[in-house]
């Protein structure tokens, strides 16, 4: 077995896989229409098998976040260099909660916002 994916819920299935894959640059491994109203949508970082699936809150009965009241996915990313991604990121309209700080445990992080107000924290690889 293996972990696959955890979901994450957005507003728009249309909208919201261009910021994975254009800004954060993952790729869509998954993305089949399941019925007239559900819709399974997965992405992933390039070369990771574990990535997360793009979902409606009422298919997961979930609760959205919103951009202005940003919800913490529990979800974590690493990054050979938070400074630099986060400063790339940034350019490019990418919102953070924090800028990057060292932790505790010896490793930057920061934590960012996808458009929907889903937070991620972003550390460096220990």
């Amino acid at each position: 077995m293996h972990l696959f994916a955890s979901v994450v819920v957005v507003r728009d299935l249309e909208r919201s896989p261009a910021f994975y894959r254009d800004i954060l640059g993952w790729e869509v491994r998954s993305d089949h229409q399941m019925g007239e109203e559900y819709r399974f949508l997965a992405v992933a970082p390039v070369g990771h098998s574990t990535g997360i699936v793009l979902g409606l809150s009422h298919f997961y009965d979930m609760e959205l976040a919103s951009p202005e009241s940003p919800k913490r996915t529990n979800i974590y990313v690493t990054s050979n260099d938070v400074r630099a991604d986060y400063e790339r990121l940034h350019a490019l309209g990418v919102s953070f909660m924090t800028e990057p700080e060292l932790m505790p445990w010896v490793a930057s992080g920061a934590t960012m916002v996808d458009p929907d107000g889903n937070a991620f924290f972003m550390s460096d690889v220990v």
